[in-house]
């Protein structure tokens, strides 16, 4: 009974491998060296929250799991994230000029206002139409980078830096 019970479990614990890792590959994600739920790519780890918050709620909920709203450093990163998204609706991503009008930061810290920074905004964005100090993707026509404000609910993505 005891080695019925346990090859039970691996046969389970083996198909729902297959099963995540063939749901992964759909889309040409790897979990790699990052905590279960989370997808790697590039030396960071990234994980789509699909529950709708303000940007400052979803970047709390970033770092309460070791991490940051994503950051976009390049053409890659943003359609990487978009796939990861998986959907049309538009996302919060960790971008905001909340500190001083018109310099965009990053939450983790990295720079978005010098020239050669990684720019992906939809045309006449950012605007700061009203109070628009954040920044959701997935926006428009384009599907791009727009400023809005920060109190609108959509879902997100978090990052997680490896000490590789």
């Amino acid at each position: 009974m005891a080695i019925f019970t346990l090859s039970a479990f691996v046969v389970v614990t083996v198909l729902s491998s297959m099963t995540l890792v063939s749901q992964g590959a759909e889309i040409g994600l790897c979990q790699g060296p990052c905590p279960e739920g989370w997808i790697y790519k590039n030396g960071r780890c990234f994980q789509h929250i699909a529950d709708k918050k303000t940007w400052l709620d979803a970047e709390i909920h970033c770092v309460s799991l070791g991490g940051n709203l994503a950051s976009e450093h390049s053409e890659d990163d943003h359609e990487f994230l978009k796939k990861l998204n998986n959907n049309d609706d538009p996302f919060w991503i960790g971008l905001s000029d909340i500190h001083k009008e018109g310099t965009w930061l990053w939450s983790d810290g990295t720079s978005a206002s010098s020239e050669w920074d990684f720019l992906k905004w939809n045309p006449g964005e950012p605007n700061n139409s009203g109070e628009e100090n954040c920044v959701h993707t997935n926006y428009g026509g384009q599907k791009d980078w727009n400023d809005t404000g920060c109190n609108g609910m959509f879902q997100s993505i978090c990052a997680l830096r490896l000490n590789e």
